[in-house]
C-alpha cells in the first residue's frame, strides 16, 4: 500500500485514466472461434452485443462485453487481453455523454463490483473504500450505518453514479471550497497489465463524522441577483452553492422578468428539521411531477413554441414553490434532487477561471438569458430544462478542467441541459462552448457533451500543454505500445 499511496496521486491527477488499460503487445489468436474458447477458459464474456450510455447518445458494439464479479475476474480479463493483443475500456453507470467508454475490443462493465467498507487509519482518519461499481447511494448508506455515522464532505448531486466513474471523469459537487471528487481520493487499487495504468478496482475516499447542512432556497429576480458583488458574497458565505436558471419561467420570452433558483448550504450544529426517513418519502412524492415533466418535454419536441408556457407551469410545480429553509443531514441535503435519472437530457458543461470580482460569472449567466430571448424571438427554444452554475476551488488533478497551479484559484462550472432530441440544442451548446473557449480558455467536463464543439480537440491539446507532457512521461514509462487509448477523441487530443 505504501507504493500504491505514492503512485495514487499520479493516477488521480490523470482524471480520465480510470477508463483505460495499459496492455502489452502480444500474439493474437487467429480466429474468432479460437478467441472465444480462450475467453471461456478464463472469465467468460456476456452474450451482450451492444452497450449504450444512460442517455442513449453513445452506442458501442465491442467484440466482447464483460461484467466481472470479483477482482480475480478483472485479472482474468486483463490476462486475456494481453494474450490476444486487445484494448480495453470500462463503463460504470454510463452517466457520461462523451465517448470515453467506446471500444472495438473489450468493454468491461464494473456494475457488479459493489462492496463498500469503512476503515480508520493514522494518516487520514476515517476513510471509505468502494469497489468500482458501488454507487454513491450505496456508499452513503454504509457511511450512515457506521458507528459513528460518517459522510463524504462533497459529492455529486446525483447518487446513482458509481465510484470509479465520478473519479475518472473529474466530476464535482457544489462545495465552494472543494474541488473535484478526485481530489478527495487517498488511494486506488488497480488491476494492471505490465505497468501503472489499469482498471480501477477500488477507490478510497476521505470521510468525516456526519454533519448537518442548513439548505436555503430562494427565487430572486435574475437580473437583480446576478450582480458580481452579490455572487461573490454568496460564494464566500456558503459551504455549497448552486444557482439554477429555468428558462422562460414566467411564461413569456421576456427573460428579463425570469427568476433564479438559488440553493445555498451552510454547515450548522442545529438538529435536522427533517429526518432522513421523512426526506426519502418527501423525494418519492415528487415522482408524479417528474412523470408529468417527462410528458411535457416530449410534447415540446414537436411544439417548441409552447416552451415558455410549459416552463412556467413546471416552475410552479417545482422550484416556484420555494423559498424554503431546512436543516438536513449532509447526504440528504447534497442529494436533494429526486428523479434525476428519470428525465433523459443532453448536457454540456464548461469550466472557466473566475476573475477577481466575479464579473465574468455574472456576465455569462446574463448572456445566456439575453441569447435565449433573442433566439425565442426567432421561434427557437434550444434550452428547455436548465442552465446552472457551481463555483469551486481549483483542482490538483492535472487533467481536470479546473486544474490550476494556484490552490486558491476559483472556477465556475456552467452546465446547460435540454430534453434529449430538442431542436437546435447542439447548435446552441456549440455556440456557448465556443464562446467560453474563446473568451476564457474554458475547458469541458470530460463526461458531458463536448466532442462536437468546433475546434475543441485542437484547443484542448494546446491548452493542456505541459500537463499533457507530464502525462506522456507516465504513459511512455508504463505503456510503451500506446495501446490503452482506444478512443479517437483522446488520441486526437493527446497525440495530435
Amino acid at each position: 500500500m505504501d507504493y500504491l499511496n505514492k503512485i495514487s496521486r499520479v493516477i488521480i491527477i490523470t482524471t480520465i485514466i480510470a477508463t483505460f488499460f495499459a496492455l502489452s503487445e502480444s500474439h493474437p489468436i487467429n480466429s474468432r472461434n479460437d478467441l472465444h474458447l480462450q475467453l471461456k477458459r478464463l472469465f467468460a464474456p456476456t452474450s451482450e452485443k451492444t452497450w449504450s450510455n444512460w442517455a442513449g447518445t453513445v452506442t458501442n458494439n465491442p467484440q466482447y462485453i464483460f461484467r466481472p464479479n470479483t477482482v480475480d475476474d478483472l485479472k482474468d480479463i486483463v490476462k486475456n487481453a494481453k494474450v490476444n493483443g486487445k484494448k480495453v475500456r470500462c463503463a460504470a453507470h454510463g452517466h457520461s455523454w462523451s465517448s470515453l467508454s467506446a471500444t472495438k475490443d473489450y468493454l468491461v462493465i464494473v456494475n457488479n463490483l459493489t462492496k463498500v467498507t469503512v476503515q480508520k487509519n493514522v494518516k487520514y482518519g476515517w476513510t471509505v473504500t468502494a469497489e468500482a461499481g458501488a454507487s454513491v447511494k450505496q456508499i452513503d448508506e454504509v457511511l450512515r450505518s457506521n458507528n459513528p455515522p460518517l459522510a463524504i464532505d462533497s459529492t455529486t448531486v446525483i447518487d446513482s453514479v458509481f465510484a470509479s466513474g465520478i473519479v475518472s471523469t473529474g466530476s464535482h459537487g457544489a462545495k465552494t471550497q472543494g474541488a473535484t471528487i478526485s481530489d478527495q481520493v487517498v488511494a486506488l487499487q488497480i488491476v494492471t497489465g505490465d505497468g501503472l495504468l489499469g482498471i480501477i478496482y477500488t477507490v478510497t475516499f476521505r470521510v468525516e463524522p456526519l454533519f448537518n447542512l442548513r439548505m436555503i432556497d430562494t427565487t430572486p429576480l435574475a437580473t437583480d441577483w446576478l450582480k458580481p458583488a452579490n455572487i461573490k458574497k454568496y460564494y464566500e458565505s456558503s459551504d455549497s452553492l448552486e444557482v439554477f436558471y429555468w428558462p422562460f419561467n414566467q411564461g413569456n420570452i421576456d427573460t428579463s422578468k425570469d427568476l433564479l433558483w438559488v440553493k445555498q448550504w451552510i454547515r450548522t450544529q442545529t438538529q435536522a428539521t427533517v429526518s432522513h426517513q421523512a426526506w426519502v418519502i418527501q423525494k418519492q412524492l415528487a415522482d408524479p411531477i417528474i412523470a408529468t415533466a417527462n410528458e411535457v418535454y416530449q410534447f415540446l419536441l414537436n411544439n417548441p413554441e409552447l416552451t415558455p408556457t410549459s416552463s412556467a407551469t413546471l416552475w410552479k410545480l417545482g422550484p416556484g414553490k420555494f423559498p424554503s429553509d431546512l436543516v438536513l443531514e449532509a447526504e440528504d441535503a447534497l442529494h436533494f434532487q429526486p428523479g434525476l435519472d428519470a428525465i433523459i437530457v443532453d448536457t454540456s458543461e464548461f469550466t472557466f477561471k473566475v476573475d477577481k470580482d466575479f464579473i465574468n460569472v455574472s456576465d455569462e449567466i446574463l448572456y445566456i438569458l439575453k441569447r435565449l430571448a433573442e433566439l425565442a424571438k426567432q421561434g427557437q427554444f434550444p434550452l428547455n430544462i436548465i442552465a446552472e452554475f457551481r463555483i469551486n476551488k481549483a483542482s490538483k488533478s492535472i487533467l481536470a478542467p479546473s486544474y490550476d497551479n494556484d490552490p486558491n484559484a476559483i472556477y465556475c462550472n456552467i452546465e446547460l441541459s435540454s430534453y434529449i432530441g430538442t431542436k437546435g440544442w447542439q447548435d446552441f451548446a456549440t455556440e456557448m462552448g465556443k464562446r467560453w473557449i474563446d473568451k476564457y480558455q474554458a475547458r469541458p467536463h470530460w463526461g458531458k457533451e463536448w466532442e462536437y464543439v468546433t475546434g475543441v480537440k485542437s484547443f484542448l491539446r494546446t491548452a493542456l500543454g505541459a500537463r499533457l507532457e507530464a502525462f506522456e512521461k507516465v504513459r511512455a514509462k508504463y505503456d510503451l505500445g500506446k495501446i490503452f487509448f482506444d478512443n479517437d477523441s483522446l488520441k486526437q487530443i493527446f497525440y495530435g
